[in-house]
């Protein structure tokens, strides 16, 4: 086993995992529209927008803003996904840096970290993106999967790929109850019902999936059938 991935795998264990409820996102009121706006000024109550600075890196100025929040809700967003804005000074502050993958067809580099969270009861392995340009760094957009996913015994361990064997569980409107954004460990057969539509994970333009990225840094703890 890659030994520089073990001591990443070793770190990420020992990550806190701060606790967010999905209660406050649902509650949300949609009427008069304004959504986005709503969502940013409970950021801003709660001391979320602004600049943070990672410390594994130490690369600060890392920005949360508006354009922030819109790229999270757009990529796949669902209740778990947008709820866990809330934690994001935690996850920049304490992320473990992955990888960083150059320049795609926008100019743009994306840094790919690695963090935890717990939301609504669950644990989560969060893989982020911090982008970069000329103007400096700004936070992205991130992804969840559940940890328990990373150490299925090897020859069950799903392998990630953008072929649309696994897909994302589906996208609904933030006033329903589904972890959107979380990648579900099902085949190209599973259901879809209702509004809901099947998504792939995020991924950049030009660039692999960010868990994809996550599972091939932090896979390391599967252990032989018996």
């Amino acid at each position: 086993m890659n030994t520089d991935n073990n001591e990443k795998r070793a770190r990420f264990d020992a990550l806190p995992s701060p606790e967010v409820s999905s209660d406050e996102v649902r509650n949300i009121s949609h009427d008069g529209g304004g959504y986005i706006g709503k969502l940013v000024q409970g950021l801003l109550s709660k001391g979320v927008i602004g600049k943070y600075t990672n410390d594994e890196t130490g690369w600060d100025n890392i920005i949360v803003n508006k354009s922030s929040v819109k790229s999270v809700t757009h990529h796949g967003a669902g209740i778990g996904k947008i709820a866990l804005l809330e934690t994001v000074p935690d996850l920049i502050k304490n992320g473990i840096y992955l990888e960083t993958n150059p320049k795609n067809d926008y100019d743009l580099v994306s840094h790919i970290f690695a963090g935890k969270a717990t939301i609504d009861g669950v644990p989560y392995a969060v893989s982020y993106i911090v982008r970069e340009d000329g103007s400096g760094r700004r936070y992205y957009d991130h992804s969840l999967i559940k940890i328990e996913a990373l150490d299925r015994i090897d020859g069950q361990a799903p392998t990630l790929t953008n072929k649309n064997v696994h897909q994302i569980r589906a996208h609904i409107s933030p006033a329903g109850g589904h972890l959107a954004g979380e990648e579900s460990i099902t085949d190209e057969k599973a259901k879809n019902s209702g509004s809901q539509t099947a998504r792939t994970s995020a991924k950049p333009i030009g660039e692999e999936s960010t868990v994809n990225i996550l599972k091939k840094h932090l896979c390391v703890n599967t252990q032989n059938k018996l």
